[in-house]
Protein backbone atom coordinates (compact mmCIF):
# COMPACT_ATOMS: atom_id res chain seq x y z
CA UNK A 1 0.00 0.00 0.00
CA UNK A 2 1.75 3.80 -1.15
CA UNK A 3 2.33 5.82 1.65
CA UNK A 4 0.32 8.71 2.57
CA UNK A 5 0.16 12.36 2.98
CA UNK A 6 -1.59 13.72 5.86
CA UNK A 7 -1.13 16.89 7.15
CA UNK A 8 -1.11 17.40 11.33
CA UNK A 9 -3.89 18.86 13.41
CA UNK A 10 -2.75 19.03 16.25
CA UNK A 11 -1.12 22.52 16.04
CA UNK A 12 -2.10 25.35 13.22
CA UNK A 13 -0.27 25.12 9.74
CA UNK A 14 0.98 22.02 10.83
CA UNK A 15 3.81 20.22 8.56
CA UNK A 16 2.42 17.65 6.17
CA UNK A 17 3.68 14.00 7.14
CA UNK A 18 4.05 10.55 5.40
CA UNK A 19 2.50 7.87 7.27
CA UNK A 20 2.12 4.38 6.09
CA UNK A 21 3.74 0.88 6.28
CA UNK A 22 5.81 -0.46 3.53
CA UNK A 23 5.54 -4.18 3.13
CA UNK A 24 8.92 -5.87 2.36
CA UNK A 25 9.13 -9.35 -0.13
CA UNK A 26 10.10 -11.34 3.21
CA UNK A 27 6.59 -10.71 4.57
CA UNK A 28 8.53 -7.88 6.94
CA UNK A 29 6.71 -4.67 7.45
CA UNK A 30 8.47 -1.23 8.07
CA UNK A 31 5.87 1.30 9.72
CA UNK A 32 6.73 5.08 8.34
CA UNK A 33 5.48 8.52 10.49
CA UNK A 34 8.08 11.47 9.83
CA UNK A 35 7.94 15.16 8.92
CA UNK A 36 7.91 15.40 5.02
CA UNK A 37 10.85 18.02 4.03
CA UNK A 38 8.74 20.16 1.84
CA UNK A 39 4.68 21.41 2.67
CA UNK A 40 4.36 21.15 -0.91
CA UNK A 41 2.01 18.48 -1.55
CA UNK A 42 3.48 17.31 -5.07
CA UNK A 43 6.92 17.23 -3.28
CA UNK A 44 6.08 15.05 -0.26
CA UNK A 45 4.12 12.65 -2.64
CA UNK A 46 7.60 12.60 -4.63
CA UNK A 47 9.66 12.08 -1.27
CA UNK A 48 7.35 9.54 -0.04
CA UNK A 49 7.19 7.78 -3.48
CA UNK A 50 11.29 7.96 -3.44
CA UNK A 51 11.19 7.10 0.40
CA UNK A 52 9.18 3.71 -0.51
CA UNK A 53 11.33 2.89 -3.10
CA UNK A 54 14.54 2.84 -1.16
CA UNK A 55 13.32 1.01 1.27
CA UNK A 56 12.36 -1.52 -1.04
CA UNK A 57 15.58 -1.63 -3.01
CA UNK A 58 17.33 -2.14 0.71
CA UNK A 59 15.41 -4.85 0.87
CA UNK A 60 16.08 -6.26 -1.81
CA UNK A 61 19.84 -5.54 -2.30
CA UNK A 62 20.64 -5.92 1.33
CA UNK A 63 21.55 -3.18 4.48
CA UNK A 64 23.27 -0.13 3.12
CA UNK A 65 25.89 1.76 5.35
CA UNK A 66 23.34 4.89 6.88
CA UNK A 67 19.79 2.84 6.07
CA UNK A 68 18.83 2.13 9.58
CA UNK A 69 16.39 4.50 11.16
CA UNK A 70 17.78 7.33 13.68
CA UNK A 71 15.04 5.81 16.12
CA UNK A 72 16.44 2.19 16.03
CA UNK A 73 19.94 3.91 17.39
CA UNK A 74 18.65 6.26 19.73
CA UNK A 75 16.76 3.08 21.09
CA UNK A 76 19.82 1.16 21.22
CA UNK A 77 21.51 3.55 23.10
CA UNK A 78 19.57 4.56 25.73
CA UNK A 79 20.22 0.51 26.47
CA UNK A 80 23.44 0.91 26.69
CA UNK A 81 23.83 2.66 29.94
CA UNK A 82 21.84 4.34 32.37
CA UNK A 83 20.57 8.00 31.12
CA UNK A 84 19.29 11.27 33.32
CA UNK A 85 15.77 12.01 33.10
CA UNK A 86 16.74 15.23 31.76
CA UNK A 87 18.78 13.71 28.57
CA UNK A 88 15.85 11.21 27.80
CA UNK A 89 13.46 14.06 27.47
CA UNK A 90 15.63 16.40 25.44
CA UNK A 91 16.12 13.08 22.78
CA UNK A 92 12.38 12.76 22.94
CA UNK A 93 11.75 16.23 21.81
CA UNK A 94 14.66 15.92 18.87
CA UNK A 95 12.64 12.38 18.06
CA UNK A 96 9.51 14.04 17.27
CA UNK A 97 10.80 16.45 15.05
CA UNK A 98 13.65 13.74 13.40
CA UNK A 99 10.95 10.93 13.39
CA UNK A 100 11.91 7.87 11.03
CA UNK A 101 14.43 9.14 9.07
CA UNK A 102 17.19 7.29 8.19
CA UNK A 103 20.88 7.94 9.43
CA UNK A 104 22.54 8.60 6.42
CA UNK A 105 19.41 11.42 6.18
CA UNK A 106 20.22 13.18 9.58
CA UNK A 107 22.68 15.60 7.98
CA UNK A 108 23.26 19.60 8.73
CA UNK A 109 19.86 20.07 7.31
CA UNK A 110 18.50 17.81 9.78
CA UNK A 111 20.37 19.81 12.45
CA UNK A 112 18.95 23.19 11.38
CA UNK A 113 15.17 21.52 11.39
CA UNK A 114 15.62 20.68 14.49
CA UNK A 115 17.00 23.93 16.00
CA UNK A 116 14.27 25.65 14.70
CA UNK A 117 11.43 23.30 16.07
CA UNK A 118 13.07 23.03 19.49
CA UNK A 119 14.82 26.66 20.59
CA UNK A 120 14.04 30.13 20.42
CA UNK A 121 15.27 31.80 17.38
CA UNK A 122 17.78 34.14 19.39
CA UNK A 123 19.27 31.03 21.50
CA UNK A 124 22.77 31.43 22.35
CA UNK A 125 25.31 28.98 20.53
CA UNK A 126 25.85 27.22 23.95
CA UNK A 127 22.19 26.22 23.96
CA UNK A 128 22.17 25.41 20.22
CA UNK A 129 25.14 22.75 21.61
CA UNK A 130 23.75 21.60 24.25
CA UNK A 131 20.37 21.52 23.29
CA UNK A 132 20.47 20.26 19.45
CA UNK A 133 23.99 19.21 18.21
CA UNK A 134 25.38 17.52 21.00
CA UNK A 135 22.30 15.01 22.12
CA UNK A 136 22.14 14.26 18.07
CA UNK A 137 25.85 13.89 17.77
CA UNK A 138 26.31 11.64 20.89
CA UNK A 139 23.40 9.24 18.89
CA UNK A 140 25.13 9.38 15.63
CA UNK A 141 28.94 8.85 17.06
CA UNK A 142 27.00 5.29 19.03
CA UNK A 143 25.62 4.56 15.28
CA UNK A 144 29.47 4.78 13.84
CA UNK A 145 31.16 2.86 16.47
CA UNK A 146 28.27 0.23 15.76
CA UNK A 147 29.32 0.36 11.82
CA UNK A 148 25.85 1.61 10.94
CA UNK A 149 26.45 5.08 9.57
CA UNK A 150 29.58 7.56 8.64
CA UNK A 151 31.08 9.92 11.14
CA UNK A 152 28.96 13.31 12.19
CA UNK A 153 29.91 16.41 10.37
CA UNK A 154 27.83 19.10 12.15
CA UNK A 155 28.76 22.61 12.15
CA UNK A 156 29.40 23.44 15.64
CA UNK A 157 28.12 27.25 16.39
CA UNK A 158 31.02 29.76 17.98
CA UNK A 159 31.14 30.64 21.07
CA UNK A 160 32.81 33.55 23.11
CA UNK A 161 35.06 32.59 25.20
CA UNK A 162 34.13 31.51 28.70
CA UNK A 163 34.20 33.51 31.58
CA UNK A 164 36.54 32.11 34.56
CA UNK A 165 35.40 34.37 37.58
CA UNK A 166 36.08 33.27 41.16
CA UNK A 167 35.51 34.44 44.94
CA UNK A 168 38.18 35.48 46.83
CA UNK A 169 37.96 33.69 50.38
CA UNK A 170 36.71 36.83 51.93
CA UNK A 171 34.18 37.23 49.50
CA UNK A 172 33.21 33.47 49.77
CA UNK A 173 32.59 34.01 53.41
CA UNK A 174 30.65 37.17 52.79
CA UNK A 175 28.53 35.33 50.72
CA UNK A 176 27.65 32.19 52.90
CA UNK A 177 27.13 34.90 55.83
CA UNK A 178 24.67 36.37 53.71
CA UNK A 179 23.27 33.91 52.18
CA UNK A 180 19.23 32.02 53.46
CA UNK A 181 19.12 29.20 55.75
CA UNK A 182 18.41 27.04 53.12
CA UNK A 183 20.84 27.93 50.45
CA UNK A 184 24.06 27.81 53.07
CA UNK A 185 24.37 23.52 52.41
CA UNK A 186 23.69 23.41 48.82
CA UNK A 187 26.36 26.54 48.29
CA UNK A 188 28.70 24.99 50.40
CA UNK A 189 28.54 21.61 48.44
CA UNK A 190 29.10 23.50 45.49
CA UNK A 191 32.30 25.43 46.09
CA UNK A 192 33.71 22.33 48.16
CA UNK A 193 33.20 19.67 45.90
CA UNK A 194 33.25 22.04 42.48
CA UNK A 195 30.19 20.32 40.79
CA UNK A 196 27.80 21.91 38.92
CA UNK A 197 23.99 23.06 39.77
CA UNK A 198 22.18 20.30 38.19
CA UNK A 199 24.63 17.81 39.71
CA UNK A 200 24.00 18.84 43.29
CA UNK A 201 20.41 19.34 42.92
CA UNK A 202 19.89 15.73 41.26
CA UNK A 203 21.96 14.38 44.46
CA UNK A 204 20.05 12.43 46.40
CA UNK A 205 21.04 11.27 50.03
CA UNK A 206 21.90 7.21 48.75
CA UNK A 207 24.65 9.58 47.68
CA UNK A 208 26.15 10.95 50.91
CA UNK A 209 27.78 9.12 53.27
CA UNK A 210 28.27 12.05 56.04
CA UNK A 211 30.51 9.71 58.45
CA UNK A 212 32.90 8.90 55.91
CA UNK A 213 32.58 12.48 54.58
CA UNK A 214 31.49 11.45 50.66
CA UNK A 215 29.73 12.61 47.89
CA UNK A 216 29.11 10.85 44.47
CA UNK A 217 27.38 12.77 41.44
CA UNK A 218 26.37 9.76 39.41
CA UNK A 219 24.40 11.88 37.52
CA UNK A 220 26.78 14.44 35.54
CA UNK A 221 27.00 16.24 32.39
CA UNK A 222 29.46 14.45 30.33
CA UNK A 223 27.92 11.04 32.03
CA UNK A 224 30.73 9.55 33.78
CA UNK A 225 30.53 9.72 37.35
CA UNK A 226 32.11 11.27 40.38
CA UNK A 227 32.93 8.85 42.82
CA UNK A 228 33.77 9.76 46.83
CA UNK A 229 34.01 13.31 45.87
CA UNK A 230 35.37 14.21 49.83
CA UNK A 231 33.47 16.85 51.83
CA UNK A 232 34.64 19.02 54.33
CA UNK A 233 34.15 19.47 57.65
CA UNK A 234 32.04 22.65 57.51
CA UNK A 235 30.06 21.14 54.46
CA UNK A 236 29.52 17.47 56.62
CA UNK A 237 28.05 19.77 59.54
CA UNK A 238 25.89 22.03 57.40
CA UNK A 239 24.39 19.14 55.32
CA UNK A 240 24.11 17.36 59.00
CA UNK A 241 22.17 20.08 60.07
CA UNK A 242 19.04 19.38 57.16
CA UNK A 243 15.98 18.03 58.74
CA UNK A 244 15.57 15.34 56.14
CA UNK A 245 17.25 11.74 55.06
CA UNK A 246 15.63 10.66 51.80
CA UNK A 247 15.60 11.64 48.10
CA UNK A 248 17.00 14.69 47.37
CA UNK A 249 19.17 16.18 49.27
CA UNK A 250 18.61 20.49 48.62
CA UNK A 251 15.36 21.64 49.11
CA UNK A 252 13.74 25.06 48.20
CA UNK A 253 12.88 27.47 51.39
CA UNK A 254 9.59 25.54 51.10
CA UNK A 255 11.08 22.00 51.65
CA UNK A 256 10.46 21.41 47.93
CA UNK A 257 12.91 19.53 45.51
CA UNK A 258 14.41 21.85 42.87
CA UNK A 259 12.98 22.21 39.62
CA UNK A 260 16.14 20.25 37.04
CA UNK A 261 14.45 21.99 33.91
CA UNK A 262 16.13 19.45 32.43
CA UNK A 263 19.25 20.86 32.41
CA UNK A 264 18.55 23.37 29.63
CA UNK A 265 18.72 26.62 31.85
CA UNK A 266 19.44 27.39 35.62
CA UNK A 267 17.85 29.78 37.47
CA UNK A 268 16.77 27.41 40.43
CA UNK A 269 17.86 29.35 43.29
CA UNK A 270 18.05 33.18 41.32
CA UNK A 271 16.43 35.33 43.85
CA UNK A 272 18.32 33.79 46.94
CA UNK A 273 21.57 34.03 45.01
CA UNK A 274 20.92 37.57 44.04
CA UNK A 275 20.04 38.44 47.75
CA UNK A 276 22.51 36.81 49.25
CA UNK A 277 24.86 39.42 46.59
CA UNK A 278 23.22 42.59 47.19
CA UNK A 279 23.85 42.01 51.09
CA UNK A 280 27.26 40.52 50.87
CA UNK A 281 28.01 43.42 48.56
CA UNK A 282 28.92 41.66 45.78
CA UNK A 283 27.98 41.87 42.05
CA UNK A 284 28.33 40.35 38.67
CA UNK A 285 28.97 36.50 39.95
CA UNK A 286 26.90 33.78 38.72
CA UNK A 287 26.01 30.34 40.84
CA UNK A 288 28.51 28.18 38.69
CA UNK A 289 31.38 31.05 39.38
CA UNK A 290 31.57 28.50 42.22
CA UNK A 291 32.81 26.11 39.77
CA UNK A 292 35.25 28.37 39.07
CA UNK A 293 36.21 29.37 43.04
CA UNK A 294 36.90 25.63 43.59
CA UNK A 295 38.72 25.13 40.44
CA UNK A 296 40.63 28.60 41.44
CA UNK A 297 41.25 26.86 45.00
CA UNK A 298 42.38 23.70 44.04
CA UNK A 299 45.31 24.62 41.64
CA UNK A 300 46.37 27.34 44.73
CA UNK A 301 46.47 24.47 47.40
CA UNK A 302 47.91 21.70 44.87
CA UNK A 303 49.39 23.17 42.18
CA UNK A 304 48.40 20.02 39.76
CA UNK A 305 46.45 20.28 36.64
CA UNK A 306 46.43 16.90 36.06
CA UNK A 307 44.70 15.82 39.83
CA UNK A 308 42.51 19.14 39.06
CA UNK A 309 41.46 18.16 35.69
CA UNK A 310 40.61 14.45 37.14
CA UNK A 311 38.84 15.54 40.40
CA UNK A 312 36.62 17.60 38.27
CA UNK A 313 35.63 15.49 35.56
CA UNK A 314 37.32 17.65 32.85
CA UNK A 315 38.21 15.49 29.43
CA UNK A 316 41.49 17.31 28.81
CA UNK A 317 43.71 19.31 30.71
CA UNK A 318 43.15 22.01 27.98
CA UNK A 319 40.13 22.83 30.11
CA UNK A 320 41.61 23.57 33.32
CA UNK A 321 44.68 25.32 32.25
CA UNK A 322 42.92 28.85 32.82
CA UNK A 323 42.63 27.78 36.54
CA UNK A 324 46.49 28.04 36.87
CA UNK A 325 47.82 30.83 38.24
CA UNK A 326 44.81 32.72 38.96
CA UNK A 327 45.25 33.56 42.90
CA UNK A 328 48.68 33.27 44.74
CA UNK A 329 49.53 29.93 46.83
CA UNK A 330 49.62 32.24 49.74
CA UNK A 331 45.75 31.70 49.95
CA UNK A 332 46.08 28.18 50.60
CA UNK A 333 46.38 28.19 54.26
CA UNK A 334 43.38 30.26 54.42
CA UNK A 335 41.29 28.26 51.93
CA UNK A 336 41.99 25.28 54.00
CA UNK A 337 40.89 27.62 57.43
CA UNK A 338 37.35 28.36 55.46
CA UNK A 339 36.50 24.46 54.79
CA UNK A 340 37.48 23.63 58.78
CA UNK A 341 35.30 26.22 60.26
CA UNK A 342 32.38 24.51 61.73
CA UNK A 343 29.40 26.80 63.24
CA UNK A 344 28.01 27.07 66.69
CA UNK A 345 26.06 23.86 67.72
CA UNK A 346 22.13 24.92 68.21
CA UNK A 347 20.15 24.82 71.35
CA UNK A 348 16.83 22.88 71.84
CA UNK A 349 15.55 19.26 70.19
CA UNK A 350 18.54 18.23 68.10
CA UNK A 351 21.30 19.29 70.03
CA UNK A 352 22.50 16.24 71.35
CA UNK A 353 22.72 14.10 67.99
CA UNK A 354 24.11 17.49 66.58
CA UNK A 355 27.03 17.87 69.46
CA UNK A 356 27.85 14.35 68.37
CA UNK A 357 28.17 15.40 64.93
CA UNK A 358 30.67 18.31 65.87
CA UNK A 359 32.67 16.18 68.09
CA UNK A 360 33.38 13.60 65.67
CA UNK A 361 33.84 16.61 62.74
CA UNK A 362 36.41 18.23 65.27
CA UNK A 363 38.80 15.33 66.42
CA UNK A 364 38.85 15.63 62.31
CA UNK A 365 39.87 18.70 61.85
Amino acid sequence: MPLKIVQRTDRPGGRLQITGTVFLPNGDRIPVRRAAGSNNLQLAREEAAALEADLLRSAWHGERRGSRLYTEALAEWLKAAPRAMGDQQRHVRILEVIGDAKLSEVDQTMVNRVRAATLKPEASPATILRGVISPIRTVMNFANAQGWCDSPRFIVPKQSKGRTAFLYPHQFEALIGASAPHLEPLLLTLADTGARMSEAIEALWDDVDLGAARINFVRTKNGRPRLNVPLSPRTVAALARLPHRTNEIFRTQRGEPYESKERQEGGQIKHGWQAALRRAGLEGFTPHDLRHTWATWHYAKHRDLLRLKVEGGWSSIELVERYAHLMPGEHAGEIEAIWRRLPAAREGEGARAEAQWFQRLERSA
